[in-house]
């Protein structure tokens, strides 16, 4: 891949520099500050040239050096020039596309339409266009972008994450599942989104014990594995104000979300020291040497739980 940029860095300076040779450009030098990721230099160096305004191959070179030195005011600028001097170069209305801050202002749509009108297949551009039409229920508009760039590039995952919610809007439940499952395919940890999204298709289509199996797991994708360690932290909060009954809930649920033995020896503490309800101590405290997962490793500190349980039974 990097040869190929230096091959295409190399192809451009050369007609660059045939332009340009009554100004002296050393071709060579510019190559070498593109070699070297230097492109603010490559910049300064390509605008001590030529004065050429309308300049094809020198303004493309000054926009793309001037965005991959991260100066996009200046790059934007350079784009904007290179369109008034080639109303039909694609990959300029692309990069004015990206530049521009605002996902909904109309000049960004406007970018994406020309872009798009001169290369409908470009995957990019056609899932930005279209998803900004989703964004504004022009649903139709979406799925007409859509198709000739999946007919380029039926596998491709930025156009199947715009698809895939407007089939389901369209109401096409089956192609909406197929879409779904090449995207969980090509994830290995599928978001809590994507699993709704087919749990949704699959009520749908009525299919309602798949549902639930992709609900289940969008439940747990959706949860956050510290969870549990949260309540417990609020449920302290709770219990250094001495509202020790709304800490007891707090702990419960977060059991509900993890098995977690710290939850319960919490929960047994609080009733025992907080309530004088030895009964629930016993019960919670129980549950607690239940879940301890290495027990030869915890001998002394089950043998301390253990005898609290048998003085609290007295």
């Amino acid at each position: 891949m990097k040869k190929l940029l230096l091959l295409f860095f190399a192809c451009t300076v050369y007609h660059l520099g045939h332009a340009q040779t009554t100004d002296s450009l050393d071709r060579e030098k510019l190559l070498q500050y593109y070699q070297a990721q230097q492109y603010a230099e490559a910049a300064q160096y390509l605008q001590n040239f030529s004065k050429d305004s309308s300049d094809v191959n020198k303004v493309k070179q000054l926009a793309y050096a001037n965005l991959m030195a991260g100066k996009l005011p200046e790059a934007k600028g350079f784009y904007l020039q290179l369109i008034k001097i080639d109303s039909n170069n694609f990959n300029a209305y692309k990069q004015l596309a990206k530049l521009e801050s605002d996902p909904q202002s109309q000049s960004k749509k406007a970018y994406l339409v020309k872009a798009n009108q001169l290369n409908a297949t470009d995957a990019e551009v056609a899932a930005q266009l279209a998803d900004l039409y989703f964004k504004n229920n022009l649903f139709s508009k979406a799925d007409e972008i859509l198709k000739p760039a999946l007919n380029a590039d039926n596998n491709n995952l930025l156009l199947l994450n715009v698809k895939m919610p407007l089939d389901m809007i369209l109401k096409r439940n089956t192609e909406a599942i197929k879409t779904g499952k090449i995207l969980i395919e090509a994830n290995k940890n599928p978001s809590a989104h994507l699993l709704l999204q087919m749990a949704s298709s699959y009520r749908e289509i009525r299919d309602y014990k798949t549902a639930i199996s992709y609900l289940e797991q969008a439940i747990k994708e959706g949860i956050s594995p510290k969870i549990a360690s949260y309540y417990g932290l609020l449920g302290d909060s709770y219990e250094s104000m001495n509202q020790n009954k709304e800490a007891i809930e707090i702990y419960k649920k977060g059991l509900q979300f993890e098995n977690n033995g710290s939850l319960y020896y919490n929960i047994a503490l609080a009733y025992e020291n907080k309530l004088n309800d030895k009964k629930n101590a016993i019960n919670y405290y129980t549950q607690y040497l239940n879940s301890i997962k290495d027990p030869q490793k915890q001998r002394r500190h089950i043998a301390f739980i253990k005898n609290k349980i048998e003085e609290l039974k007295r």
